[in-house]
């Protein structure tokens, strides 16, 4: 990997040229904080959205059907594009650290696949691209919620950067369905969950799925955001993600081998490696 030098803003440039929106209206958008209600832009892939809370949106409809649930994802237009976009903007040197972490301690067999899943605005991958070595053939699996605008974004920008680069770099979309899991057809030699198995249905379901698509010695990079509150609100913090946690994390316990050791955060981001 190349030590390449670039301003944090090119990624949120992305939101910019895509939306068509000045860089202090795209960081404005991005920048979480409560009880806010946005007007955030429509695109080429989605409707405008104003004056609703992600709260508003969630309750536009009973989310108890799985249909449902994965259609907030659909309904938040632009909403994760931006909010992402600006929380990954400052996770750069992280997200950095990992990849070189997870680069030196695994051993490719022919061209590496990388999977993000529930990917977003794929945020690990477009970091990826951007130091990458010119000569690298990899290939790269996005997957989040089918028809989710950010995940048409995250695409979009993946591939544009690639493009500008003139990388050898594969990209396929893989779209997850709410009575379907992703089949992929090659075998993964890393795979990203960031952040997003507090939403997923079943994450002992997802995390059997995806193992089953890794080859031995592959690595997995994961968290689990914890559910804090006593009790069980409506929202995307699944109560049915919170009661598989410990089946989750038993089965990657006998899966995987932790690299990055035990911790007691349980929101700490974790490398194992497939046995």
């Amino acid at each position: 990997m190349n030590n390449l030098q670039y301003p944090q803003t090119s990624f949120t440039n992305d939101l910019c040229e895509y939306y068509g929106v000045n860089l202090n209206t795209a960081i404005k958008l991005g920048t979480r904080s409560d009880g806010r209600r946005p007007d955030l832009p429509g695109s080429k892939t989605c409707k405008a959205i104003s004056g609703k809370t992600l709260e508003d949106i969630w309750s536009q409809k009973d989310r108890d059907a799985l249909s449902d649930i994965f259609d907030f994802y659909i309904d938040q237009g632009s909403w994760s594009s931006f909010r992402q976009v600006v929380r990954h903007n400052d996770l750069v040197g992280f997200h950095m650290q990992l990849l070189q972490f997870l680069f030196k301690n695994i051993r490719f067999e022919g061209n590496p696949v990388i999977l993000e899943y529930g990917c977003g605005v794929a945020p690990f991958c477009r970091t990826l691209i951007e130091f990458i070595d010119k000569d690298a053939h990899v290939e790269l699996l996005l997957s989040d919620v089918d028809g989710c605008e950010h995940l048409a974004f995250g695409e979009w920008r993946v591939k544009k950067r690639i493009k500008e680069r003139d990388l050898n770099i594969h990209v396929d979309a893989v779209p997850v369905r709410f009575d379907k899991l992703p089949t992929y057809d090659k075998k993964i030699d890393i795979a990203f969950i960031f952040e997003v198995l507090e939403h997923v249905p079943s994450p002992l379901e997802c995390i059997q799925n995806i193992a089953s698509h890794m080859r031995q010695g592959s690595l997995l990079v994961e968290n689990f955001i914890k559910h804090h509150d006593d009790h069980d609100d409506d929202g995307p913090d699944l109560l049915s993600a919170k009661l598989e946690r410990d089946s989750y994390y038993k089965f990657l316990t006998q899966e995987f081998v932790a690299l990055t050791g035990e911790t007691t955060n349980p929101d700490a981001t974790r490398v194992w490696r497939k046995k």
